[in-house]
């Protein structure tokens, strides 16, 4: 019986230990999941596709674009049953910001082996939107015959230049896709050094708007990379406060000598988001505090810098969704997704009263 009790009082002692070392890690990782679901769902893109009776196009863009930027965007066009891609399509391409704005646009694209990469530099921050029409090439073009290396193929083959002896047409018509690009606003960079002899570090801070107001959330994304090379530098741990004035509006539990125990904004990666809602108006400051941990890539021990934002007043109105307030012309019919000069000619003599089927 004693040595019973001795068992209980010792597994309760053992208990009554791992409870404080526990709690905070738990507040740490919940801390951190919450931060990297930010980060993917609002601040980051990832690779897309889409499927339209057996067209496959596939987008994919950075996953950090920032306005200003030059930013490449790929695309690809396969068939969905073989994976195979298809050769021979055009496209017509739009580019349009989060204000409904064209900022990229052409009717004329092409691509030979089912590849299609276009470079674009986005003004505004916000999500903007690429909308895509991809059109095969079959027996005819324009009325004309089309010689059957330039018509479109499913390239099983995998021979650019002679498969199309071997590989079956694809004339599948017109499919047309739209996907969404998150771009941040022009990122700040500021240059430090960290409190071990010879780190320095990369600190970069952006939005997710254009333009930040008060009263409306706004995602701040923090970026850490290495001073000397550029390279990412994973799992820094960050504490910040935001600030106007003497008006502290959020701020984070304070860091330790060796890590922060009541939890952190952390980088698994080096990008680390918070999103918080400005109540006012005004000039606001962000001081962030940084401290590497022992798996980080880089060790530079400590370091903070500071931010500034301004946030503007509220317009008190919706925001303009499109700037484009042309209507079609008489007797005219807009198609959405496909323009001239997928179709000669670009008129029809009809009767009055005749029904037109698309």
């Amino acid at each position: 019986m004693k040595l019973q009790k001795l068992m209980l009082l010792s597994l309760a002692a053992v208990s009554l230990m791992l409870v404080p070392l526990m709690v905070p890690f738990s507040d740490h990782h919940n801390h951190q999941a919450l931060a990297e679901k930010g980060q993917s769902t609002q601040s980051e893109n990832k690779p897309l596709s889409n499927e339209s009776n057996n067209v496959k196009v596939e987008f994919e863009a950075p996953d950090t674009v920032y306005a200003n930027d030059l930013v490449p965007i790929k695309m690809k066009v396969t068939d969905q049953k073989s994976g195979a891609p298809l050769t021979h399509v055009d496209w017509a391409i739009v580019v349009k910001d989060p204000n409904g704005n064209t900022i990229y646009k052409t009717t004329t694209a092409h691509s030979h082996v089912g590849m299609m990469d276009i470079n674009v530099a986005f003004p505004t921050a916000g999500q903007s939107t690429v909308s895509l029409t991809t059109s095969s090439i079959g027996l005819k073009m324009m009325g004309m015959d089309v010689p059957g290396m330039a018509r479109t193929h499913t390239m099983v083959s995998g021979d650019p230049m002679n498969g199309w002896k071997t590989d079956q047409d694809n004339d599948f018509g017109t499919r047309t896709y739209e996907f969404p690009l998150i771009v941040l606003s022009e990122k700040q960079v500021k240059t430090i050094s960290g409190s071990e002899k010879g780190t320095s570090l990369n600190v970069e801070m952006a939005t997710n708007a254009d333009q930040i107001v008060a009263g409306k959330p706004t995602t701040l994304v923090f970026t850490v990379t290495n001073g000397k090379d550029g390279s990412m530098v994973t799992h820094p741990d960050m504490q910040v406060k935001v600030r106007t004035g003497s008006y502290v509006t959020s701020k984070s539990a304070p860091g330790g000598d060796m890590m922060a125990m009541n939890g952190a904004y952390h980088g698994h990666t080096g990008v680390m988001t918070l999103t918080t809602t400005f109540p006012r108006a005004g000039h606001y400051l962000l001081d962030t505090d940084l401290a590497s941990l022992p798996v980080s890539n880089l060790i530079f021990g400590k370091a903070n810098t500071r931010f500034a934002l301004d946030v503007a007043e509220p317009s008190g109105s919706a925001g303009v969704l499109s700037t484009d307030t042309s209507a079609p012309a008489p007797n005219t019919i807009n198609i959405v997704g496909i323009e001239s000069p997928f179709f000669v000619p670009n008129s029809i003599d009809v009767k009055a009263g005749t029904t037109l089927t698309f």
